[in-house]
């Protein structure tokens, strides 16, 4: 993806308006938007596995599930997820599936994530090629979380 710094700092921004959703609701901070090859955003959603007393509903799945139905495709190569935190690894498999290849991150993932495989872990894994870029507005997006578990 070629965006700008300060076009995925916006995107990011969008997820982080996500994640305080996802607070507000008794979820965990997480959010995820799809957006296009120009950064158009496709879909937004955000963690709502406490609220649905669902433990897979996740961001990731959240989003993959409600773009697929959008868009009416099972395919969502073209796109890109923009996520507040690397993925865990079922929503990484879940992205794979759903054949995303292009992934913009904020904060690592957290240390007591189990299992713990990481996204780099699974990208090493995978037959398709991965783009993965990490660190946008990295610190902000630890902070809203870290503030999120301090409730």
């Amino acid at each position: 993806m070629n965006l700008s710094q300060s076009k995925k700092e916006k995107l990011m921004r969008i997820v982080m308006n996500e994640v305080d959703i996802a607070i507000q609701e008794g979820n965990s901070p997480f959010g995820a938007i799809l957006i296009d090859k120009d950064g158009n955003v496709i879909e937004k959603t955000h963690n709502t596995a406490k609220s649905e007393c669902n433990p897979i509903l996740h961001a990731e799945i959240n989003l993959i599930s409600e773009a697929c139905k959008k868009l009416e495709t099972r395919d969502l190569s073209q796109y890109c997820i923009v996520s507040n935190a690397w993925s865990c690894s079922m929503c990484m498999s879940a992205c794979i599936k759903a054949k995303i290849k292009n992934f913009i991150y904020g904060a690592p993932s957290e240390s007591d994530m189990n299992p713990n495989v990481t996204i780099f872990d699974i990208k090493e894994k995978a037959l398709t090629k991965l783009n993965i870029e990490i660190g946008v507005l990295e610190n902000e997006c630890k902070l809203q979380i870290e503030n999120a578990r301090k409730l």
